[in-house]
């Protein structure tokens, strides 16, 4: 064992030196790579004497040979896990007890793709993978288990455990979309040859396939009330004008752009952002209004926006959760009607807002102690002089929370707000109230589902197109559907498009009455003796559907009665 030089079938020696040594009872011989130099010393019979020293060239090739056998005999000793170890971290850059999950995300982003992820997406898987971490960092610890800091320590019982957990907290679209993350990431990364444990949770079964809660679509004369709630409101009215003649999402509305008009031919064209399908729009009635009064406004100064809604776009960039928020209150009031929370605290006996009272014409039944009488009597006096909640408290000598103590509860006995905050918090309850209503419970997941919202709008034109007669594949083309199926599964009238369709019939026959005088029982009368509208037939609407689509058209619109 040691160095060696060998001779090839021609007897001569080989270029270079060679090292030879025992591993664990086998023999392992590797080329070193070492040229021999000078002249090999030999014996008598010519044999290879390496006992023998020889000239200085010769020394100097042994010498590094040595050198080179020493590390190869050092690294051929290691555990072979561990020279496994290191060659795998030299060819990637990772280490085989796996990427740590502090750098999950990190990696996630270096990930070569067809596509840059859009802001608002790297935020949320970042935010997504850190839970992850902590999450599987202290379930580690609570079940006496290992460590949990890599991606090659989760076990399944973590990933079981993951799951039941957001299931609890998000919505089920969400839950799908953190598993696909993680079941992604440790096929990606992981290297310690286990089955992924995130493929082994069924995501689908019955519950969860009824656990989504579709956005409800409103009827005609709800989509009117929601134009007339929103009208005076210059940024969201032509929005939700646009989103319900067109079905096109919130971010595509806010993100329209005039190169994807074409108002002389009366058509949209446009790439939808969610699913990059085409899609070709026909631009009528209120739409046209919207889009003629958006070509006339004056640039103000410079370059003219490439945006029909400048002003929607770089919102929805910078807050897309605040626009949908801000038109909540609007569907609430289309769909229920006016909130009984904005009708005035103070009403008289007939239900009409009382005018403030005067504290001294109330504050003797109030059962008050004569100091407290007396100090909001002063303090009820200066601040209608004027006078600042600060100045007040020094001029009173007591601690400004006390003073604004007093106002609430003069507040309270007069109706009269006086506190300059206390007007906006009334507002702001109400403004959370109307959008409460909007939303429902979910089966799974503790957030609330929404019911009426932007999508909607997308749900309300499918339904009203469908029910027009509008064939569906015209329907799928205008909403940029891959498939028809998809489409129908916006239609989901409810029994209150099968009770305005059943009056949209009935109008103008005998059942209906005449005359101007005759009372409409439903969310909006007729113009007197008005004719009734064409309505179509359900064999023209179904035209042109495949038997499975007819099916579930009929089904839908059959549950809907």
């Amino acid at each position: 064992m040691g160095l060696r030089i060998l001779t090839g079938r021609d007897g001569k020696p080989r270029g270079t030196w060679y090292g030879r040594i025992s591993v664990k009872g086998s023999m392992r011989e590797t080329n070193l790579n070492v040229p021999i130099a000078g002249t090999i010393p030999v014996d008598d019979a010519g044999n290879v004497l390496l006992s023998a020293k020889g000239d200085e060239a010769f020394e100097r090739s042994r010498k590094a040979a040595q050198k080179a056998f020493d590390a190869w005999r050092k690294a051929a000793k290691t555990d072979p896990a561990e020279l496994e170890q290191k060659a795998y971290k030299a060819r990637t850059g990772v280490s085989l007890d796996g990427l740590p999950l502090a750098k999950l995300h990190e990696r996630w982003l270096k990930q070569k793709r067809g596509y840059t992820p859009t802001a608002k997406w790297r935020q949320m898987t970042e935010t997504w993978f850190a839970r992850f971490a902590a999450f599987a960092a202290a379930y580690a610890k609570a079940h006496g288990g290992k460590r949990c800091e890599t991606i090659n320590d989760i076990t399944p019982d973590i990933a079981a455990a993951w799951f039941a957990d957001i299931k609890k907290t998000h919505a089920w679209e969400t839950v799908t979309k953190m598993m696909g993350l993680m079941r992604g990431a440790y096929k990606r990364y992981a290297t310690n040859g286990r089955a992924n444990p995130f493929e082994d949770i069924v995501m689908r079964n019955r519950e969860t396939q009824n656990a989504k809660v579709p956005h409800k679509p409103l009827t005609a004369t709800e989509t009117e009330r929601l134009f007339d709630c929103a009208r005076d409101d210059a940024e969201l009215y032509p929005l939700i004008v646009t989103a319900a003649c067109t079905g096109m999402r919130v971010g595509d509305v806010c993100n329209l752009r005039w190169a994807d008009v074409d108002l002389h031919g009366g058509f949209i064209n446009v790439v939808t952002a969610k699913a990059g399908v085409r899609a070709t729009i026909p631009i009528f009635g209120r739409l046209g209004d919207v889009l003629a009064e958006r070509s006339a406004l004056p640039a103000d100064g410079g370059t003219p926006s490439p945006f029909v809604f400048p002003g929607a776009a770089d919102r929805y960039a910078r807050n897309a959760n605040g626009l949908y928020l801000a038109v909540k209150p609007y569907f609430a009031r289309a769909v229920y009607g006016d909130n009984p929370a904005d009708e005035p605290t103070n009403v008289d006996a007939n239900g009409n807002p009382e005018t403030p009272r005067e504290l001294a014409d109330v504050i003797d039944g109030a059962g008050f102690t004569d100091a407290k009488r007396t100090r909001l009597l002063d303090v009820y006096a200066r601040i209608k002089a004027g006078e600042r909640s600060k100045d007040i408290a020094a001029a009173l000598n007591v601690a400004r929370s006390q003073v604004s103590m007093d106002l609430r509860e003069i507040e309270r006995l007069t109706g009269e707000p006086l506190r300059p905050m206390a007007s906006k918090m009334k507002a702001r309850a109400n403004w959370w109230a109307q959008i409460d209503r909007t939303r429902a419970e979910r089966k799974i997941g503790s957030k609330a589902a929404s019911l009426y919202g932007w999508h909607s709008l997308r749900a309300t034109f499918v339904v009203l197109a469908l029910e027009a007669g509008v064939p569906l594949a015209d329907v799928q083309k205008v909403v940029g559907h891959s498939t028809a199926e998809m489409t129908l599964q916006y239609f989901n009238p409810e029994t209150k498009h099968a009770a305005e369709r059943v009056r949209e019939q009935m109008r103008g026959t005998v059942l209906d009455g005449k005359g101007t005088g005759r009372k409409m029982i439903g969310n909006a009368a007729p113009a007197a003796n008005a004719p009734a509208p064409a309505v179509p037939s359900i064999d023209a609407i179904i035209a042109g559907m495949s038997k499975k689509q007819k099916q579930a058209f009929m089904n839908k619109l059959i549950a809907s009665m």
